[in-house]
């Protein structure tokens, strides 16, 4: 590209946001964030990037630089339906969600994108009043478009719906639920299932192997198993009671609807959860094998960063694997971003790659 748009990420997290746009060419100048485990991954991964930690309510516009676009994905966890049964806090919810639209307003953005779970749309009005986002002056800042978007629409082994807020161009889908001809002349790609992720990489109960490689299967990076992060080990294996209490939950559940169990692989994965517990409905399973004895387990980490589209390369810097999951959990598909990346471009009139732009460093 002859000029790279820049792009300030608040609530940056992981960087699964900023990923998809630095796959498009874009130039992350800026991202922040208040969990120290994230801002030193999205530092690890992105060292051109000025990276902060810092809580959003303390910043000052006068302390963000000026960007072509600002994404960011102020914490769902009050609009979640896992939230006491989806009794969350919305008016707490949209208190960082005000703030994000104070620096949207602050900054002007060309685009702008804020990421949430769907059940934002009963919370968030189409407009706010000026005053209610901290801004002296009369009047609203109004919300151009809300769509939700499915990320196994777009390349992502996984069938996460996340709303986009803002003002974006529309995103040309690629996939759908089997290959087809649109409307309008598009060929749409099947689905990318989660056996396409779960057997591209090698067993993780046996270790690896010296001179295996194991290539991403998402962007084809190979990388030497000897060199593969977050993969083997058995911290991800469930004890027998641990599994029964999955599938109990998931098929048996008194109110909540019937889950299979194990994951169906051949469609993508639910939604990638922060939190892994082992005995957890909403915990995905797998059915494998440890020697002759047929076993469950959760993905390993490497398996949910794929699921969640980050490069098999990506690090992810935490103490134990709870942090490392989370991590994932919390990040926006960077198939999905990539999408929302290249139709920026396209209406920019700067010629998109057709492919991700990856670094195998």
């Amino acid at each position: 590209m002859a000029k790279k748009l820049t792009v300030v990420d608040f609530f940056a997290g992981a960087g699964g946001f900023s990923e998809g746009f630095k796959q498009a060419g874009f130039d992350v100048i800026y991202a922040t964030d208040n969990w120290s485990p994230a801002i030193e991954t999205f530092k690890l991964n992105n060292p051109d990037t000025e990276t902060v930690k810092a809580d959003i309510l303390s910043l000052e516009a006068s302390d963000i630089p000026k960007a072509d676009v600002v994404i960011g994905g102020p914490p769902c966890t009050e609009f979640s339906g896992s939230k006491r049964g989806g009794g969350g806090d919305f008016k707490k919810g949209l208190i960082l969600v005000s703030r994000y639209l104070y620096f949207i307003d602050s900054l002007k953005p060309r685009w702008w994108i804020m990421e949430n779970v769907p059940r934002l749309l009963q919370a968030m009005p189409q407009r706010f009043k000026y005053k209610d986002i901290g801004v002296d002056k009369e009047g609203y800042l109004e919300i151009p478009k809300k769509q939700v978007f499915n990320s196994a629409d777009y390349g992502a082994p996984q069938k996460r719906l996340r709303l986009f807020s803002g003002r974006y161009p529309s995103l040309i889908q690629t996939h759908s639920e089997s290959s087809m001809m649109s409307l309008t002349g598009n060929r749409y790609h099947r689905w990318v299932s989660m056996r396409h992720v779960i057997e591209s990489y090698p067993d993780p109960l046996k270790g690896p192997s010296e001179g295996s490689v194991v290539i991403d299967p998402n962007y084809g990076i190979k990388v030497k198993e000897t060199e593969l992060l977050d993969h083997f080990g058995d911290y991800f294996v469930m004890s027998k009671e641990e599994a029964e209490r999955n599938r109990k939950q998931k098929t048996q559940h008194p109110y909540y609807g019937k889950m299979k169990f194990p994951d169906d692989l051949d469609r993508p994965s639910r939604t990638v959860m922060a939190t892994q517990f082992n005995a957890s409905r909403e915990t995905m399973v797998i059915e494998s094998k440890k020697g002759n004895e047929m076993i469950y387990r959760k993905p390993t980490i490497r398996e949910a960063a794929s699921l969640q589209c980050y490069p098999i390369n990506y690090k992810f810097v935490g103490s134990n694997p709870t942090t490392k999951y989370k991590l994932v959990g919390n990040s926006v598909p960077a198939k999905l971003s990539f999408a929302v990346a290249k139709a920026i471009l396209e209406e920019a009139g700067i010629k998109s790659p057709q492919t991700a732009m990856i670094s195998t460093a």
